[in-house]
């Protein structure tokens, strides 16, 4: 973990950060990285920490959030399933930076057949000299679902981060059987968190992190091409083949709740690696972070619209503001119900 002064694990579940109020504080999510870090790998690994690098110069963030896949311990891809290994080389990459950083899992980081399981890659992440890693409580389903607390000085919450395991596959536990969701005991605990800090501000708002999208951001999507005017389109595009969201076939109720529970105003999750779309959909903003990935689909490295890291900036005064920082000159906005131009970086 973090060994800095303002970084403090109040419990198995919860970090406190301190920022100072009177300037913008920076977060950077990247998502996706796909880091096979093997003799197989090897060339696309160095295109994807060369990308990383070029963003994190380009962003300065405060705090780096990882939103899933970031290793890849995929035999036929990467040449190897040391998970434990990757990890491992994946710490010495960012710890490098010097920056804090914070992660989820995606339904890759322990591939089937993997070194090692959640559980222990959370041990893993937990000795990480700038890493902010809890594996969170053990009757919860999935491994890091916490908080991180941004405080002031007098230790008052000023923004809430929730990181949550959108967890890997469905019944089946296989790719084939269908990804899974944010689980019910999940969202209750989530909104149980949320709910204690209303008790201490009642305005307070909050961002989630995870790696799979919810279904609602399917639905807001199809709504928008259609034209209806309550989803507000913020930026990016949705260029997975055929407009491919990957949600899970299973209900799920996260999203509802967060609409009902009204803390959590910001969603960022990854896992389509071609989708960068951004959408208000009654009252929360959902965002695909742009990804890193070289090695995940193939082919890849010939499209450039989705490659890039998302910058976001809480301002001195409370307010908002996401954009993305992609690696080329150009990213797609071309979506029906919205804009159809192309925005120069």
């Amino acid at each position: 973990m973090d060994r800095s002064d303002n970084i403090k694990q109040v419990d198995d579940e919860t970090f406190t950060l301190t920022i100072p109020e009177d300037r913008e504080f920076r977060i950077l999510q990247l998502t996706d990285l796909h880091l096979g870090f093997s003799f197989l790998s090897r060339n696309k690994d160095r295109l994807a920490m060369e990308a990383v690098r070029k963003i994190i110069k380009t962003a300065r963030p405060d705090l780096i959030v990882l939103t899933g896949d970031s290793i890849f311990p995929f035999l036929p891809r990467s040449g190897t399933r040391n998970n434990r290994m990757q990890a491992r080389k994946l710490m010495a990459f960012l710890d490098g930076f010097e920056i804090p950083y914070t992660l989820v899992f995606g339904n890759h980081d322990c591939e089937i057949g993997a070194a090692c399981g959640k559980e222990e890659l959370a041990a893993l992440y937990q000795t990480g000299k700038y890493c902010i890693f809890t594996g969170g409580r053990k009757d919860l389903t999935g491994v890091g679902n916490f908080l991180i607390e941004l405080v002031n000085d007098s230790g008052k919450v000023l923004l809430p981060l929730v990181m949550l395991d959108s967890n890997m596959y469905g019944e089946g536990g296989w790719f084939y059987s269908g990804f899974d969701r944010i689980h019910e005991d999940q969202v209750d605990w989530c909104m149980a968190r949320l709910d204690e800090l209303k008790q201490d501000n009642p305005d307070i708002k909050a961002m989630a992190f995870f790696h799979m999208p919810p279904r609602e951001f399917k639905e807001a999507y199809e709504k928008m091409k259609l034209g209806d005017q309550s989803v507000q389109y913020c930026h990016g595009s949705i260029a997975e083949k055929d407009e491919y969201f990957g949600i899970s076939r299973l209900e799920g109720t996260f999203f509802d709740r967060a609409v009902e529970n009204g803390v959590i105003k910001w969603m960022f999750c990854g896992h389509d690696h071609m989708n960068t779309l951004s959408l208000v959909y009654r009252g929360i903003r959902m965002t695909y972070g742009m990804s890193i990935d070289y090695l995940g689909y193939k082919n890849i490295q010939n499209s450039y619209i989705q490659r890039g890291g998302t910058l976001i900036t809480r301002n001195a005064d409370g307010s908002v503001d996401i954009r993305m920082v992609p690696l080329g000159p150009v990213v797609s906005t071309r979506v029906r119900g919205a804009a159809e131009t192309e925005h120069k970086s």
